[in-house]
C-alpha cells in the first residue's frame, strides 16, 4: 500500500497495483481498490484467496421481489390493502465482507430432563458427544448496524462461489473488512457455542456442561451482495433487505395499520379481563381448599397456579398493547415477526417447570 503526503497533511492512500487513491476507514483490516480489485491486509501483503458470492437479481427483480414479499408478508399481519399506496425506491448494491470458516467440531454437553411431578418426580440424565463438520459465515465488520445483516448472513451457502473479480460487482461499493483472518475462527466457534447452547437449554431442563473443540481446517474471504429498499406508504419510509445471493428477502418493515392495532388492542383487553378473573377467583378457591381439608399437596399449588397465570396474562396484555403502539415492525422472509411473539403455551411449560 502507497501512501501521499498533501499539503493539507492529509494522508492519501495509493492502491499497490493500480495506483489509484481512496481513503480507507479507521477499523480497516482487509481491503479491496474499488477501481482493479487488487485485496491486501492493511500494512501486510496480498490477500491469494478471495471469492465472491453470485449476485442473481438486477435492480428491477429486487423490487418485484420486495413487492411480493410486502404482500405475503402483510397478509400474515397487518393486512395488504396498504400495499396499494406504496411507493418502491431504487433498490442501493452493497457487498459485505465475511468468512467462511469450514471446520471440525468435537462436542459434548452434560445435564438433566425432569419427568414427573410431586412424589413421582425424577431426573434423567442426558449426556453426549458428537463429532461434525461444519460451516459457519462470519461477518467481517466489527461495528455493523446494516439492516437485516444478521439474517444475510445466515441465509448464505457455498453456492454460486467465484473467484472475486471487480468487473462482476456492478460498480456497487464493496465493504472493507475489520477483521483478520486469525479473529476468524475464533468468532466463528464462539457463533456455535451460543446456538448449540440455545438449542439444549430449549431441549433440556438443565444444562450443567458444554464443550466445544473446533479446529478450522480453512478460512475464505468472501464477499456477498446484500440489496437494500426503501418504499414510501403516507409519508413514511421502510426498509426491506434482500440478500442477492440467494434472490430473497431476508428481512423487511412493514407499517402498523388500523387492523393490526384493532387486533392487538382486543387481545390485550381480553388477556386483562382472564387476569382479573384468576386474581379475584384465587382467594375463593384457596379458601375451598383449605375449608376441604384437603391433603392432596398438589390441591395447594392450584393458587398458586392462578397467580401465576393471571400475572402471565397481564405481562401478555402488556406486550400487546406494546404492539398496538408501533409504529412498524420487523417480519422476517417467513412473514414471522422478528421479535418473537408473546407464546403463552411456552410461558405455562416454563411455570410447570418451576412449580414442580
Amino acid at each position: 500500500m502507497a501512501t501521499d503526503e498533501e499539503s493539507s497533511g492529509l494522508v492519501q492512500y495509493r492502491c499497490e497495483m493500480c495506483s489509484a487513491p481512496y481513503p480507507l476507514g479507521a477499523d480497516d483490516v482487509i481491503s479491496t481498490c474499488p477501481y482493479c480489485g487488487y485485496t491486501f491486509t492493511v500494512g501486510g501483503s496480498e490477500m491469494k484467496e478471495h471469492l465472491l458470492l453470485s449476485n442473481k437479481l438486477t435492480e428491477d427483480e429486487v423490487k418485484k421481489a420486495v413487492a411480493d414479499w410486502i404482500h405475503f408478508a402483510a397478509s400474515k399481519s397487518v393486512g395488504t390493502r396498504f400495499a396499494r399506496e406504496i411507493e418502491i425506491g431504487t433498490p442501493s448494491l452493497q457487498w459485505i465482507p465475511t468468512f467462511r470458516v469450514n471446520a471440525q467440531c468435537d462436542t459434548y454437553h452434560f445435564g438433566a430432563n425432569q419427568k414427573g411431578s410431586g412424589n413421582n418426580k425424577r431426573w434423567e440424565k442426558v449426556e453426549a458427544r458428537e463429532a461434525q463438520r461444519t460451516t459457519e459465515w462470519v461477518l467481517a465488520r466489527r461495528h455493523a448496524a446494516t439492516f437485516g445483516i444478521r439474517e444475510l448472513i445466515d441465509s448464505l451457502d457455498d453456492s454460486g462461489a467465484q473467484a472475486f473479480d471487480i468487473k462482476l460487482t456492478d460498480k456497487a461499493s464493496v465493504l472493507n473488512s475489520e477483521i483478520g483472518e486469525d479473529d476468524a475462527p475464533v468468532r466463528a466457534r464462539y457463533q456455535k457455542a451460543e446456538r448449540d447452547r440455545a438449542d439444549l437449554n430449549a431441549k433440556v431442563t438443565k444444562l450443567l456442561d458444554y464443550r466445544l473443540d473446533m479446529s478450522a481446517d480453512t478460512c475464505s474471504y468472501v464477499h456477498a451482495p446484500y440489496w437494500l429498499v426503501r418504499y414510501e406508504h403516507r409519508g413514511g419510509t421502510f426498509r426491506v433487505a434482500v440478500s442477492g445471493a440467494t434472490g430473497k428477502v431476508v428481512l423487511g418493515e412493514l407499517p402498523v395499520t388500523k387492523r393490526y392495532r384493532v387486533k392487538n388492542w382486543l387481545l390485550s383487553f381480553f388477556m386483562l379481563i382472564g387476569s382479573a378473573l384468576l386474581f379475584q377467583g384465587t382467594p375463593y378457591i384457596t379458601y375451598a381448599i383449605f375449608a376441604g381439608g384437603s391433603s392432596d399437596g398438589d390441591a395447594a399449588l392450584i393458587p398458586i397456579a392462578m397467580v401465576a397465570i393471571g400475572g402471565i396474562l397481564f405481562f401478555a396484555a402488556y406486550m400487546f398493547v406494546g404492539k398496538a403502539l408501533k409504529y412498524e415492525i420487523e417480519l422476517t422472509a417467513e412473514g414471522k415477526e422478528r421479535e418473537e411473539p408473546f407464546s403463552l403455551t411456552g410461558s405455562m411449560k416454563g411455570l410447570e417447570e418451576k412449580i414442580r
